[in-house]
């Protein structure tokens, strides 16, 4: 069993394989993008602006405006996967969406307009998580679930200390407080056979049950 900060962390794992695979592929349809201008003009009807195409195959497209600048990018690799990336007219990559080649999972990055990855949606074996990044790159609140059911929200300080925690599992439900060093301080539990009660840490380390 996982728990919610491990399937977090799983997700920004999967999600940096993601922006990676897609850097790579960018590389690849460039060089298909120069081989494609070709059949663009050898199939079009009533000029450039009006061609018309049954199907096309091809393992990469780039699209760009009308002064060549690149703003979406297409394209898949056997041994990587497939992936979709969207360019602003700074040319910052603002989105970016990828499969892997095993299809197991998948996820979508969303950045800002500098490019900086800001959030981050994914799915693994049929469980999601969501992850959210400040403008420094740390890792504010994620949100994940484990194979039994469980989801959980986690919310850290700048430092990407956890400072507060809720969670669900099995009927179960929790709010966690922590100090500046992650630990543990109070807490409200509801458990599934409808007992409730608090707790917190008291100042010689030890929990205290209400």
């Amino acid at each position: 069993m996982k728990s919610p900060d491990q399937e977090i962390t799983l997700l920004k794992v999967r999600l940096n394989r993601i922006e990676t695979q897609n850097k790579r592929l960018k590389r690849l349809m460039i060089a298909l993008t120069i081989l494609l201008v070709p059949l663009f003009l050898l199939g079009a009807k009533h000029g450039m602006h009006d061609a018309q195409f049954g199907q096309i195959k091809a393992t990469g497209l780039s699209i760009v405006d009308s002064s060549g600048k690149e703003l979406i990018a297409i394209g898949t690799r056997e041994n990587e996967g497939t992936g979709i990336s969207i360019y602003n007219n700074s040319g910052n990559r603002i989105m970016t969406l990828g499969v892997p080649v095993d299809g197991q999972g998948n996820g979508i990055m969303i950045a800002d307009k500098e490019g900086r990855p800001r959030i981050g949606l994914g799915m693994d074996k049929g469980i999601p998580g969501i992850a959210l990044v400040d403008g420094k790159g740390t890792n504010i609140i994620g949100i994940g679930g484990n194979q039994d059911g469980g989801y959980g929200l986690q919310i850290t300080d700048p430092k990407e200390v956890k400072r507060i925690g809720l969670g669900f599992n099995s009927g179960n439900a929790g709010i966690m407080l922590y100090d500046d060093k992650g630990e543990y301080i109070r807490g409200l539990v509801r458990q599934e056979d409808g007992l409730h009660y608090a707790s917190y840490i008291d100042e010689n380390g030890k929990e205290i049950f209400e």
